[in-house]
């Protein structure tokens, strides 16, 4: 049986990255997190009219230095139409964010004057320009103002909406399903005592779900089922025609009681098995393949090792295919704060930790248990690394990626 190693892996499954499907999506509905396939420009100038920036006076250029008293002539709040210009002389009451009038060289704060029944008159001299925003200052209509494989949460669709952009392009959101299989699953509560000799809880599909879910995935199924090689066909079968992405979890090993690979072979008898072991610990069994709709990937049923697989390879993978153009395992380096020390291996080796910005320094703290048995520690990991050797030395540069309580945008993954 062929090992890659994880580079390898990593390049086989970019090039089979499914093309997307791209669908228009409205800015005023709240959808997150999406991202863009196309860039998008500004509909309308961004203020789209010259605007006051505080509570205050509209005045003309003659009078910015002036101390003769001006007359004020009009009154003008946010959302009013202009019926009113202001020329020598004259001054024109504005209120923060509506638009001046003809005429305004500045805006005079309020507490820059002095009113004088219904005139006003400067207390300092005041600069051309001040406190007004021009029409077009932030974006001109037709400026670029969100790049394709950028993240659309709320944060970007309220530049959008406000420079006239109803409708941008992000790729359709896939379903995706979870075949969790192997007969020592307890799938739910069980009786005082903890599950029956010889099972365990199934927890696995608990991250795999919450971290889809965070991705913009639905998750169509998750099921369990048994170690049945024709049970586990036909369920692989049925997700995989009905959703994007399958993740089988279980059997990825070579036993005579793993199915997955049966399983993913089944789907599509055209489509090439990419890799089903690779140089990497914990989680060196692992399949994955294109099939008819979209992809399926095969992790180990020991949850911290698919905890590794998912997060290493499956989540960048995924964010690719949702037009994350530079999505790619262990993106950012973090300083180590902690020696570790294993037993040397040809694999490469991925640390479950934490990682924390110290000043202006990311630091990754590896956890104490590092093994695949161990799972305690993923109550506070929030960080993957990766360790090509058996010594790092506190102080060295680590690739790392996070796991939890990121944004999924490009400054991050």
């Amino acid at each position: 049986m062929e090992l890659v190693t994880l580079d390898e892996a990593w390049a086989r499954l970019e090039r089979h990255v499914p093309a997307t499907i791209n669908i228009p999506t409205d800015a005023w509905n709240p959808v997150e997190p999406r991202w863009l396939t196309r860039d998008v420009s500004a509909a309308v100038d961004l203020p789209p009219f010259s605007r006051s920036m505080m509570d205050g006076y509209a005045i003309h250029a003659a009078d910015l230095r002036g101390d003769a008293p001006l007359r004020v002539v009009g009154d003008v709040r946010a959302g009013d139409a202009l019926s009113v210009s202001v020329t020598p002389g004259q001054a024109v009451r504005v209120r923060t964010g509506a638009p001046v009038p003809p005429g305004t060289a500045a805006v005079v704060r309020e507490e820059w004057v002095a009113v004088e029944g219904d005139a006003i008159r400067l207390l300092r001299p005041v600069i051309s320009g001040e406190s007004v925003q021009p029409q077009g200052d932030d974006a001109r209509r037709g400026d670029v103002i969100a790049r394709a494989g950028q993240l659309v949460d709320g944060q970007t669709q309220a530049v959008l909406r406000a420079a006239g952009v109803h409708q941008y392009t992000c790729p359709r959101p896939l379903a995706a399903a979870v075949l969790a299989t192997g007969s020592e699953l307890v799938t739910g509560p069980h009786a005082e005592g903890g599950p029956p000799p010889g099972h365990v809880y199934a927890a696995t599909d608990a991250f795999l779900q919450s971290t889809l879910s965070h991705l913009g995935v639905e998750i169509a199924a998750v099921e369990h089922a048994p170690d049945d090689l024709d049970a586990i066909v036909a369920a692989a079968k049925r997700l995989a025609a009905k959703v994007d992405l399958l993740i089988l979890t279980g059997g990825a090993s070579v036993g005579d009681a793993d199915y997955a690979r049966a399983a993913l072979a089944a789907l599509d008898d055209d489509a090439p098995l990419l890799f089903e072991r690779i140089w990497m610990r914990p989680g060196a069994p692992m399949l994955a393949r294109p099939t008819s709709k979209g992809f399926a990937f095969g992790l180990s049923g020991n949850p911290a090792a698919a905890y590794v697989q998912f997060h290493t390879l499956v989540v960048p993978f995924v964010m690719r295919w949702l037009g994350v153009r530079g999505a790619r395992p262990f993106p950012l380096m973090a300083v180590l704060d902690g020696d570790v020390h294993m037993k040397p291996v040809k694999h490469t080796r991925v640390l479950r930790g934490r990682l924390r910005l110290q000043r202006a320094t990311l630091m990754f703290q590896p956890e104490d248990k590092q093994s695949s048995g161990s799972l305690a520690g993923l109550v506070s990991t929030n960080a993957i690394a990766r360790m090509d050797g058996h010594h790092l030395a506190r102080g060295a540069t680590v690739p790392v990626a996070w796991t939890r309580g990121w944004v999924p945008s490009l400054g991050l993954v």
